[in-house]
């Protein structure tokens, strides 16, 4: 879900693959970038960043009523973050 012009980092060498959509990357100039630096301890600070609320998504909150529009936004590349829909208070 890494919007458009996106930056992955992948930090550390976990044991594995790490499959990739090569189409979405290209089509949507996502960059994947790798680093050796970073400790768990790294990984436990960036955790408590988010908690924290240091960390803020780009988000477009909007009711579940609207997810007629939203679909024809998205088809004419009308949304610049995420849309997240409200599912009734």
């Amino acid at each position: 879900m890494i919007r458009k012009r996106g930056t992955c980092v992948l930090v550390g060498l976990p044991p594995g693959e790490f499959p990739v959509p090569l189409f979405d990357v290209v089509a949507n100039c996502i960059n994947i970038k790798g680093s050796f630096v970073g400790t768990r301890y790294d990984m436990a600070e960036a955790l408590a960043f988010a908690a924290e609320g240091k960390v803020k998504a780009d988000i477009e909150l909007q009711p579940l009523s609207s997810i007629n529009k939203i679909f024809e936004r998205l088809e004419h590349g009308d949304v610049a973050s995420r849309v997240v829909l409200e599912f009734g208070k």
